[in-house]
């Protein structure tokens, strides 16, 4: 009895689904679909019937999970099993008409959209309380009960208690756009524990001084880091952490108009603290909280002294994951006691404390021109960043992620390789850094305050100072234009952030840095582009506000602000800068192994050439440049460049080699790339690659 085409196959009504697409089984259809299958085959077996009919072939169907992934399929073999890929992938087989293949990469593009929107609603949505850090909130600080004994070496939290005290009954906090402590009424009582005095060497300073002190860094200073609580004395501090109480003293010293010389006099003192912190016996979580003021608050660096703060971010990054935060949810796996699992409270601080680290050491990398660690990289588990990003305020996953966007194109380009590139070479450059660009406008999309907005845009800056990079093209495209559009937003963005400020000296060292790059860029752009679409006066507008702004930053003749003030005034005023021999422009970089930094250390170098031609001939110079090489192969020809006559130079000690040792830059000529042109009077032709 030949099979009817009408009926349907023993395979298909073995594995139907009859309505939808969710795959169900039961019971009862299987023995019923059973027994039909047995009956249709024992008809099959007729001798009439050897050679299957067209019919069978045409009714071969794969399962729903072949057909999604477009693979062969042999579940019409055997109906009563599942194919041969559900089972080594351990899959449900099941075969379905109305299936249609679904497009995974459409629909996850959607979900992203619909999760971010849903995002921004929340926010929106949020009280400000409830966008205040975990850590303030939760007075991490604050917990430093004197009866808690931590064991030295890991990572101990103290039990949540509060002290009041009547030195925070005066205690006004200004607090910035984005970062505040929750409001905490205290009430004044009479003065039970006075603050005592301390002594740092040869510096002392009064229980009034100090407690002066401690009101001007919670008012003018926590806000951009809100890891410490204004509740805890200063005598609670110094019980805890000599370290930490010292590097507060030190960090509200900066704008301390009581005494001026304070900040020169207990920094090198504290420097040294921070260096023997790794040996101390005081509590890792205080170390840690330490060391994140010393490293948002830099001391100005003395003549004749190396710069630390670079390494000290690489240590306070292993103090953290040696006390196992980057792992909150096992962190009490890293104890060197057994101690219980960490409670919701304690993964949250934490996790904020973690954010904070990896923000700190990211940011040292990105403007000391090296290539940070990723997220990914420094976290063992995928699902750890998932429970960061959960526990932590959505202004520092924001934070976290335009550094981490940072970190991701620093590598990409150092893959690529930038050394040198030819026109096509650099075409595919642009479109790498246009990716990149794109997400940034992504996070740009996620800012809710002046301070999101500043990090958003200094992360597309820092994506953009890459087309400098650029030579043979870079005036064929708009990169140019959009990268001064992104300066001049980034010291927009820092002018915004100042106006709610009462003093700028208390601005951390993002806020320094941006200002160096836009500065740099828009001075280079405006030197040499003829772009007919760059907006003159904005940019020179955005450029002069930058270095007004770094003169009120600065606190001292040898920090980052005021030699970026100075470094700008002349080269503004210069006619030599970005010029070559012929008084054509000259965009290229010839520092090119410093990433991001690259523009501004090669700024710094144009300054050096006009303005310190002592460098060259020098004998300290000399004898830096590596030992074979050719010590003259760079050195400038033509006529010496005597400083211009509208400069003043009335301060030598900012204009000696220590002025560059103090941005760490190279001293030396074997510091440069090596060229493929001499420089100075033998400039290349327009169009060689520099």
């Amino acid at each position: 009895m030949a099979l009817s085409p009408d009926a349907p196959p023993a395979n298909l009504a073995r594995r139907h689904p009859q309505h939808s697409q969710h795959h169900h089984h039961h019971p009862t259809s299987r023995r019923n679909l059973r027994s039909l299958t047995q009956t249709v085959s024992s008809v099959m077996e007729t001798p009439s019937d050897t050679n299957p009919r067209p019919a069978l072939r045409r009714a071969k169907k794969a399962c729903t999970e072949c057909r999604q992934q477009k693979a062969k399929c042999d579940a019409y073999m055997n109906p009563d099993l599942p194919c041969s890929r559900c089972i080594r992938m351990k899959t449900r087989c099941v075969i379905s008409d109305p299936f249609r293949r679904e497009h995974k990469r459409q629909r996850l593009s959607e979900l992203e959209h619909e999760t971010d929107e849903l995002r921004r609603k929340l926010r929106r949505s949020h009280s400000e309380s409830l966008q205040q850090s975990p850590i303030a909130m939760l007075t991490a600080a604050a917990e430093m009960g004197v009866h808690s004994t931590p064991t030295a070496g890991h990572l101990n939290l103290p039990p949540q208690q509060h002290t009041t005290n009547p030195y925070h009954s005066q205690l006004t906090p200004q607090m910035s756009p984005t970062l505040s402590y929750p409001q905490m009424e205290v009430v004044p009582v009479e003065v039970s524990d006075p603050t005592e005095p301390r002594t740092l060497k040869n510096v002392k300073l009064t229980g009034a001084e100090i407690d002066e002190l401690f009101r001007l860094f919670f008012r003018d200073y926590a806000c951009f880091l809100p890891i410490l609580d204004p509740q805890t004395s200063p005598n609670a501090y110094h019980a805890r952490s000599n370290f930490l109480f010292w590097a507060i003293i030190g960090v509200a010293s900066r704008s301390y108009t009581e005494n001026p010389t304070l900040l020169m006099a207990v920094s090198p003192n504290i420097t040294e603290m921070a260096l023997l912190s790794v040996t101390s016996t005081a509590p890792a979580w205080h170390t840690i909280q330490g060391l994140l003021l010393v490293l948002t608050w830099p001391f100005p660096k003395e003549i004749n002294k190396a710069d630390v703060m670079f390494p000290l971010s690489g240590m306070l990054l292993h103090i953290a994951m040696q006390n196992g935060l980057h792992i909150p949810l096992s962190s009490h796996e890293f104890a060197k006691r057994k101690i219980p699992a960490p409670s919701e409270a304690d993964m949250a601080r934490r996790s904020e404390l973690w954010a904070r680290c990896v923000a700190v050491y990211q940011r040292a990398c990105v403007t000391k021109g090296q290539c940070p660690r990723s997220t990914v990289d420094l976290q063992q588990d995928l699902g750890q960043q998932q429970v960061l990003s959960q526990k932590i305020a959505p202004s520092l996953a924001l934070e976290l992620r335009c550094l981490e966007l940072i970190a991701r194109c620093s590598a990409a380009v150092l893959e690529f390789g930038v050394r040198t590139m030819l026109a096509e070479q650099e075409k595919s450059f642009d479109i790498l850094l246009r990716t990149f660009e794109r997400q940034a406008t992504e996070l740009e999309a996620l800012a809710n305050s002046a301070n999101d907005r500043f990090h958003t845009t200094m992360c597309r800056l820092c994506v953009q100072m890459f087309h400098l990079f650029k030579n043979q093209t870079i005036y064929t495209s708009d990169c140019l234009t959009r990268l001064a559009t992104t300066a001049c937003r980034t010291i927009d963005c820092i002018l915004e952030i100042g106006q709610s400020m009462a003093n700028l000296a208390s601005a951390p060292m993002q806020m320094t840095y941006g200002l160096l790059l836009p500065a740099s860029a828009l001075l280079r752009i405006l030197k040499c582009s003829n772009d007919t679409d760059l907006d003159i006066a904005r940019g020179r507008k955005a450029l002069f506000s930058a270095i007004n702004m770094a003169k009120r930053m600065s606190v001292d003749v040898h920090d980052t602000a005021s030699k970026l003030a100075i470094v700008m005034n002349q080269l503004w005023n210069s006619s030599k800068v970005f010029r070559k021999a012929d008084g054509t422009g000259f965009i290229a970089l010839r520092i090119r192994s410093r990433l991001v930094l690259s523009p501004v250390i090669d700024t710094i170098w144009w300054w050096r050439d006009e303005f310190e031609p002592q460098f060259y001939p020098s004998s300290a110079a000399q004898a830096t440049v590596a030992e074979g090489a050719d010590s003259t192969s760079n050195q400038i020809s033509g006529p010496s460049n005597a400083p211009c006559g509208l400069v003043d130079r009335h301060d030598p000690v900012l204009f000696d080699e220590q002025f560059l040792a103090d941005f760490e830059w190279a001293l030396s000529n074997d510091g440069l790339l090596q060229p493929t042109e001499p420089y100075g009077s033998a400039w290349p032709a327009a169009g060689t690659i520099a």
